[in-house]
């Protein structure tokens, strides 16, 4: 993988009393934050080792261009199918704000040689930018690199070492740039040939599921539901809430109780024979959303409510005792090597089925599309 130091802007963090609601709302007004001046210029390339503190364990990754001939080529592997419009939507929103005000998510296999970069990078130094999220309960650390020794360090051990990286989020994102930069040859002559990136390796991700809350008692009853679902699966009463043990369980939460759902044999064949990998979604959406309660547009359906993984189990609890014709399932997450073997064998992943952590914020670290043109 080629990596390269990018020009960028960022905010003066002085001028920002709400941490939590300025990133939110920095898509929707970026433009006009920075004809205020609220973002500034550091007239340089670099790097950054990026640094998460979150509740329950810290996040390591570098911040770099990328260049998009290795999106092009196939090195860097994506896990789901990407809509034209919404391709067309964010090119639109590059140009109108003459930035990339979100990097784009990429696993790679572990590498020791640069984790050792990234922790010489970190041991003793300052962080440049550095920002706590009350609401996440994190803190973000930036560590910019603009040594040109040590950052041809950098670019030496990715260019040698990894092969292959995945698109973790930011498909569209990766799609968008890609193609506006293809439709606008002469940028890449001004230097507008990479997108910016934030790239950790596997084991600094967490990959959590997404769960769902479905309204369907409404259309049938629990009874109902138990008696079908009883030809694709074993059902056990559960004493207490608890989180999917394994990729063939699901755990079923009602108002009134808790069950495990474990697909038989011969489904889970079916469906590995067909699709090549048995994911637990894939048999959700097309025994229960689509046979069973006659949901067809999954995407759009407004019986579906997605609950990230990394939550608690109390929003579900919640949402069933108040709409008893509820019902909420929670998965087991997707395993790094079912993740890798979908998108290293051109498949799918189901809609909404991984939930990765860290999320990368909005508009902390912008790549500069307008430095890139002069």
């Amino acid at each position: 993988m080629n990596i390269k130091p990018f020009h960028f802007l960022h905010p003066d963090f002085e001028k920002i009393k709400d941490h939590d609601s300025f990133f939110d709302q920095v898509r929707n007004v970026f433009p006009d934050l920075k004809k205020e001046g609220i973002y500034q210029d550091d007239l340089h390339k670099s790097i950054f080792v990026y640094r998460i503190k979150a509740k329950n364990r810290t996040y390591q990754g570098i911040i770099a261009a990328v260049d998009i001939h290795d999106y092009l080529k196939g090195l860097i592997k994506k896990h789901e199918n990407t809509l034209t419009t919404q391709e067309e939507t964010i090119s639109n929103l590059m140009k109108e704000r003459a930035a990339i005000i979100k990097p784009v998510l990429i696993a790679y296999n572990e590498q020791k040689k640069i984790k050792e970069l990234i922790k010489k990078s970190v041991v003793g130094v300052k962080p440049k930018f550095k920002l706590g999220f009350e609401r996440d309960q994190q803190v973000h650390e930036f560590f910019e690199i603009t040594d040109k020794k040590f950052i041809l360090q950098f670019q030496k051990e990715f260019k040698s070492k990894v092969k292959k990286a995945y698109i973790a989020d930011g498909h569209h994102r990766m799609a968008a740039v890609c193609k506006f930069i293809l439709q606008n040859p002469e940028l890449s002559q001004t230097g507008l040939n990479c997108v910016m990136c934030a790239l950790f390796d596997f084991s600094e991700l967490s990959i959590f599921p997404y769960n769902r809350i479905i309204k369907a008692f409404d259309v049938i009853t629990k009874d109902e539901l138990f008696n079908l679902l009883n030809r694709y699966a074993t059902i056990t009463v559960l004493k207490k809430i608890r989180p999917s043990k394994s990729k063939t369980e699901m755990i079923i939460i009602t108002a009134d109780s808790c069950y495990s759902l474990i697909w038989r044999k011969e489904v889970l064949q079916y469906f590995k024979q067909k699709n090549g990998i048995a994911f637990d979604i894939d048999i959700f959406n097309e025994i229960i959303l689509r046979d069973i309660l006659g949901v067809q547009s999954i995407r759009s359906s407004d019986r579906i409510t997605y609950l990230e993984g990394i939550k608690s189990f109390k929003p579900i609890i919640k949402a069933v005792q108040e709409k008893p014709d509820s019902v909420g399932f929670l998965f087991f997450p997707v395993r790094k090597s079912d993740f890798v073997k979908v998108a290293d064998e051109h498949m799918v992943l189901p809609p909404k089925s991984t939930w990765f952590e860290p999320r990368i914020k909005n508009g902390i670290i912008v790549q500069d599309v307008d430095l890139q043109l002069k």
